[in-house]
């Protein structure tokens, strides 16, 4: 029974740190994770692969280079990105096709943060350090 308790407790924590060798990363990315799981998943699912509601993220990265602008993107949402920036997003200008709900209100603009972070690391394959960085979190919070 111990032995069962403990595996479980190290798969857990390998969970909630999104196997991050960094303790404060981990928390940042953990805070993204269980906003992700909570709100994200519905349309992206739980691996990211968008199926039929939401575009994949596997190549987040590639589609937003700068957090910055993956940031924009999860807080305008469609209907304001196509307002105010055009009717394409991101770098590869991909045509806006599926409606993305904006979250600016319904979550801090730290959690965004967060969010973007999470999905740039463990969906886009980005360094944990740089993606923290490049997204304006800081780590452990």
């Amino acid at each position: 029974m111990q032995r069962l308790f403990s595996a479980v407790t190290a798969a857990s924590l390998l969970v909630v740190s999104c196997g991050s060798g960094d303790p404060q990363a981990g928390d940042t990315l953990a805070t993204g994770r269980e906003i992700y799981s909570d709100i994200c998943s519905t349309c992206h699912l739980s691996d990211g692969s968008g199926g039929s509601l939401a575009e994949p993220l596997l190549e987040v990265m590639e589609t937003f280079p700068s957090c910055a602008d993956h940031i924009r993107w999860v807080t305008l949402g469609s209907t304001r990105w196509q307002e105010e920036v055009g009717p394409t997003y991101g770098a590869t200008d991909k045509e806006i096709d599926r409606v993305m709900p904006g979250w600016e209100g319904t979550l801090s603009a730290e959690e965004i943060a967060q969010v973007a972070a999470f999905e740039r690391v463990r969906y886009g394959g980005g360094d944990e350090e740089t993606v923290i960085a490049d997204c304006g979190v800081e780590a452990g919070e």
